[in-house]
């Protein structure tokens, strides 16, 4: 009977201190998982399809091209190019502008 009375606190003393500590190990282990696969999932998902990342591209290509005819004709001084340059700028903002 005295072993059974020595015994219980040291059983109560093990379950405050490993009860928690594997209650939290295996919510941590089990959420770990979780979130892992829900990741992963979310990852898979594209971003833009096909056609909206071609027609992106599209219109980032040619801003790109009318940028550096913008840069070119202010790096040419001459003056038969300004009235040339102000109506190729002036093209350049009504397209911007569209898009």
């Amino acid at each position: 009977m005295t072993k059974k009375k020595a015994f219980t606190p040291l059983l109560y003393l093990a379950s405050i201190v490993f009860l928690p500590w594997w209650i939290s190990l295996s919510l941590n282990k089990s959420l770990e998982s979780w979130v892992t696969n829900w990741w992963n999932t979310k990852q898979s998902e594209t971003f833009l399809n096909d056609i909206q990342e071609k027609s992106i591209l599209e219109k980032f290509i040619e801003l790109e091209e009318l940028f550096f005819l913008d840069e070119m004709i202010k790096e040419c001084p001459e003056t038969h190019l300004q009235k040339l340059r102000m109506g190729i700028h002036k093209e350049t903002i009504q397209l911007i502008k569209m898009y």
